[in-house]
């Protein structure tokens, strides 16, 4: 697993590796948080991703359609793109509604003929004319009380598992955010050492949806 800087600084290395063929397998997140949380749950669950594996954040909710549409572009050239995921959040929209915008933002933005179509609950594939790539879309939140679903939300449901904090407390928050971010504040420690002092079990429970994600876009080594 290659684990790259943030998506301005990746995107000529990617770039290269395309057509070194060093990289086929790309996974993009909202945020630096939200790939860390990535990295710490592969790394929990001691499964072996491919080598040629890239993780990277690309620096906001807002980035993601523009750096899809140039990373797609690079498939469409090099032919050796195998696999191109996606992880956003939520937010307040239905996870259908969350993917269909990032299908739209790219019709917007291109001539693309793009289809879509649900895996799974909250995993969709998007079909593009031309396009060898398989593209994945996975919208992340779990069904917590909050009006906005987050991959926070699977942290949230971590320290509840792990006994850290009671239902009763992680309702007084806004969001889940809120609550990861007072914790993570108050004991000094940052979301990856959450997952790493977790136990195992609790974390394939907390992050099921996303395990489940990786396990669909071929993440692991066979």
């Amino acid at each position: 697993m290659l684990q790259l800087k943030p998506m301005e600084e990746s995107f000529y290395k990617i770039s290269k590796h395309l057509t070194r063929e060093i990289i086929s397998n790309i996974l993009i997140c909202e945020g630096k948080r939200d790939s860390e949380i990535i990295k710490g749950v592969i790394h929990k669950i001691s499964k072996e991703t491919k080598r040629n594996l890239a993780i990277t954040d690309c620096g906001g909710e807002r980035v993601i359609p523009e750096i899809t549409k140039y990373i797609i572009t690079l498939g469409l050239v090099s032919k050796r793109l195998k696999t191109f995921s996606i992880i956003i959040d939520a937010d307040e929209y239905t996870p259908k509604d969350r993917a269909m915008s990032i299908a739209n933002s790219l019709r917007s933005r291109t001539r693309w003929n793009i289809k879509m179509f649900q895996v799974d609950a909250d995993i969709f594939k998007l079909e593009i004319q031309d396009l060898k790539t398989q593209v994945f879309v996975k919208v992340a939140g779990n069904n917590l009380w909050y009006a906005k679903h987050t991959i926070d939300d699977y942290i949230v449901c971590l320290l509840m598992f792990e006994g850290e904090i009671s239902e009763e407390k992680a309702k007084e928050y806004k969001s889940a955010k809120e609550c990861v971010n007072e914790f993570i504040e108050a004991k000094n420690i940052t979301v990856r050492d959450i997952i790493e002092n977790a136990r195992e079990e609790n974390v394939r429970r907390a992050f099921k949806n996303i395990i489940n994600y990786l396990d669909i876009i071929g993440a692991w080594e066979r």
